[in-house]
């Protein structure tokens, strides 16, 4: 392991990401600096100001028994993404994202949250020919949304679980996409809340009672909406070789600065078997699959005796010239085996995320192709001082995976 930099190197790298935060966004399609540094080293990401994305099509989806029987059209803003604070400093990589779901054309809210977000990673893309014109950033993310009265009580739209759990806990992504030449921005993103055997589930942060909340649903948003086509049965699942890969640590004893460098992995990514997680005689909606990776600084990720990692299926946006482009798009959760190379600690951690395939060419800031399959999971933890698996309540992040399969 290598020796943590000192105090002042840390100091001024930390005021070097402020005055990055704080930039105009087009001097800011650069990596985030996160790639190529020694192990289990302290660093600090270089990222835009975010902007609010305010006009954003959305479709809320709910799946019964792994087939879609709601499929809505609304409209939702996406605050600007605020970053933590820890001790009165900025905690790295870590924010607060408001997001707001109503009918569109109408000033009426029907839920309301703030997402945990956490900071993934970048590339670059292209969705004109011959240029490379974007910059994206991932974050992970996960909090409660709290529907308002607007909501029709009514089990297909509002879970029976709210008036229990009060929020609603989802899990997901969102993809902040800056076009570095027309100065505009785009975003896509998904949420999560699985049925009662996932986010419910008896030991989880919020287990349904035995009569249950909702076992056989499971609900969704998806943005952008236009253009996008649910389906529970498409084909495509991440399968290969894990060529382009890292591992990332949040190390939370060091908060605010909990940030390391990405770590390069290889492995595998294989499919298992198909089946329904919500009901034993619906369709193959989702996936169990089967995960390696070993990274450079001796981190591992491995199956994990207690569950599998397993793909659930949404559909695919199909409008070639709106970001992502045509692309699947997947909800991916469950445990895995995480050995921390730089402590040597081996745990069972429930990860959940997003998985993407296809969309817009995405391509290294080196410029090297990126496989067509982005896989981006963060661990869900109790607390920055709990490290024990905490399953359908809002998170931290301890371990983040970004693999990337042909």
């Amino acid at each position: 392991m290598r020796p943590r930099p000192s105090i002042r190197a840390l100091a001024c790298l930390w005021l070097a990401a402020l005055a990055f935060l704080a930039s105009p966004a087009r001097a800011q399609c650069l990596p985030d600096g996160l790639d190529g540094g020694p192990c289990c080293v302290s660093t600090f990401p270089t990222l835009p100001a975010f902007p609010p994305m305010n006009l954003q099509t959305v479709r809320f989806v709910c799946f019964d028994k792994c087939k879609p029987i709601a499929n809505l059209s609304l409209c939702a803003g996406i605050g600007a993404p605020t970053p933590k604070q820890f001790g009165g400093a900025f905690l790295c990589g870590n924010y607060d994202i408001q997001v707001r779901v109503r009918q569109c054309g109408l000033n009426m809210t029907l839920w309301n949250g703030k997402l945990n977000a956490t900071y993934s990673r970048n590339w670059q893309a292209s969705s004109v020919a011959g240029a490379v014109n974007l910059t994206v950033w991932r974050f992970i993310v996960n909090g409660d949304m709290v529907p308002t009265i607007n909501l029709p009580n009514n089990p297909t739209y509002r879970p029976a679980c709210q008036p229990f759990t009060q929020g609603v806990y989802f899990t997901g992504y969102i993809d902040y996409a800056y076009d570095c030449i027309a100065n505009t921005w785009q975003v896509a993103w998904m949420l999560d809340h699985e049925c009662d055997g996932v986010h419910h589930a008896p030991g989880t942060a919020r287990p349904a009672p035995a009569t249950g909340y909702h076992p056989t649903r499971s609900f969704n948003f998806i943005g952008p909406g236009a253009g996008f086509v649910v389906s529970a049965v498409n084909p495509l699942i991440s399968n290969g070789p894990i060529q382009q890969g890292a591992v990332r640590r949040n190390d939370w004893s060091a908060a605010p600065m909990i940030c390391n460098f990405e770590e390069r992995a290889q492995g595998m990514f294989a499919p298992i078997a198909d089946y329904c997680e919500c009901n034993s005689t619906g369709n193959g909606q989702y996936n169990m699959s089967f995960v390696q990776a070993s990274g450079v600084c001796n981190t591992k990720v491995s199956p994990s005796p207690i569950g599998n990692l397993n793909q659930k299926r949404l559909g695919s946006w199909t409008n070639p010239n709106v970001y992502p482009g045509m692309q699947t798009l997947l909800f991916d959760f469950g445990y895995l085996d995480y050995t921390d190379g730089c402590t040597g600690v081996q745990s069972s951690e429930w990860f959940e995320g997003a998985e993407t395939i296809g969309g817009f060419p995405a391509i290294e800031f080196s410029g090297v192709q990126l496989g067509r399959q982005f896989e981006d999971l963060g661990s869900a933890n109790l607390s920055a001082t709990a490290p024990t698996t905490f399953i359908g309540a809002p998170h931290v992040v301890y371990y983040l995976l970004n693999f990337n399969l042909p």
